[in-house]
């Protein structure tokens, strides 16, 4: 007797994405990229991947977005070469903020560097 399915999926978090809310949990989190396989099975064991999907998922509970594998490849680069983890720093460090307040933040961080090259060499 042989038993064989379908529908195993496994999913490697390829790294950080950014930060959004997610719509199912209401929560603000920082999403991860995804590429989602889908296994044919051999006694319960994934033999052959038949199915791949992209996606940027909610870490807390897993909701995705499906993209394109041409996002994802260019996602995939940006994460491996850290420009993205610029980018998710910098939302979360003005997060819950209005464009008005995050321009002006940033010019009151301006300004503070400034003064401190000033001091610094005075």
């Amino acid at each position: 007797m042989i038993i064989y399915g379908w529908d195993k999926k496994t999913r490697k978090v390829i790294g950080k994405f950014a930060h959004r809310s997610c719509t199912y949990c209401n929560t603000d989190s920082v999403w991860v990229l995804c590429l989602v396989r889908t296994w044919f099975t051999l006694f319960f064991i994934p033999i052959i991947p038949y199915a791949k999907s992209y996606q940027i998922s909610c870490p807390n509970c897993k909701s995705y977005i499906t993209i394109s594998k041409e996002d994802f490849m260019k996602l995939k680069e940006e994460i491996q070469s850290g420009k993205r983890e610029a980018d998710i720093i910098e939302s979360m460090k003005y997060k819950g903020k209005s464009d008005t307040q995050i321009n002006y933040l940033k010019a009151m961080e301006a300004q503070n560097a400034h003064n401190t090259e000033a001091e610094t060499e005075a």
